[in-house]
């Protein structure tokens, strides 16, 4: 066989695997709508991928909140199975941080709830958690007021640790977000390493980056405010 067919031959089986592997990962991911929120939450990972939420103030800026006090971390009925994860995250060095606040859904009791499904959910060290992760939602709100509406997207990548005697979800080694901000076509993005220690003087401008940062960490791809991804169809609302 000539030098020249065997590269060819070399190429082709090189697409194929990689064809073959996009395919394997996107069957992974499902694909979850609830009432605020799109999830793409992946069944062996038992982690959402990607969600997405758009933000506008009638979703929070109400009198009395509709949601349930007291209520508690639970499995996606559309995912039953995959997302039966309470036992999981007890007990774990990690805190289950929620992708799309709760605090931004109390106007409505379903989508309050919703926020607490396993497929908004991902496993988080606590110290930034509840520091630089709390101070994004706190941001959203902010930006949400001043623009009347922003679409947020939030994401996980690689793997860290394990947790759950029974389902092992992967704690990703990233975790992002991009807020968009429609009337002035602008992205604030912000990445984290899921598994650095707490820093006392951490403000969350330090984890400020661009675009393309997101980009090549999470392999997607953003115009005018939607996404792309292997296993994301592009449409307006995700």
């Amino acid at each position: 066989m000539q030098k020249g067919s065997l590269k060819i031959t070399s190429t082709l089986t090189a697409l194929l695997l990689l064809a073959v592997s996009v395919h394997s990962y996107a069957q992974d991911i499902v694909k979850v709508r609830n009432q605020n929120y799109t999830s793409y939450f992946s069944k062996t990972q038992h982690i959402p991928v990607l969600v997405v939420y758009s933000l506008t103030p009638d979703l929070f800026n109400c009198i009395k909140m509709k949601g349930e006090a007291g209520i508690k971390l639970q499995q996606d009925p559309q995912l039953p199975d995959a997302t039966a994860l309470n036992d999981d995250y007890n007990n774990s060095l990690f805190d289950n941080a929620q992708m799309m606040s709760p605090d931004v859904n109390t106007c409505d009791k379903d989508a309050y709830t919703e926020s607490y499904y396993f497929t908004n959910v991902m496993p988080m060290p606590k110290d930034l958690y509840k520091e630089q992760w709390e101070k994004l939602h706190a941001k959203e709100v902010l930006k949400t007021k001043k623009y009347k509406k922003i679409k947020v997207f939030a994401g996980t990548v690689g793997r860290n640790w394990v947790i759950g005697r029974d389902n092992n979800v992967i704690v990703p080694e990233w975790c992002w977000k991009v807020i968009y901000i429609p009337s002035t076509d602008e992205y604030l993005c912000y990445e984290f390493h899921n598994i650095e220690p707490y820093m006392p003087g951490d403000k969350l401008a330090n984890h400020k980056v661009d675009i393309n940062t997101i980009e090549s960490l999470a392999g997607v791809h953003f115009v005018n405010g939607i996404i792309s991804a292997p296993y994301v169809t592009a449409t307006p609302n995700n």
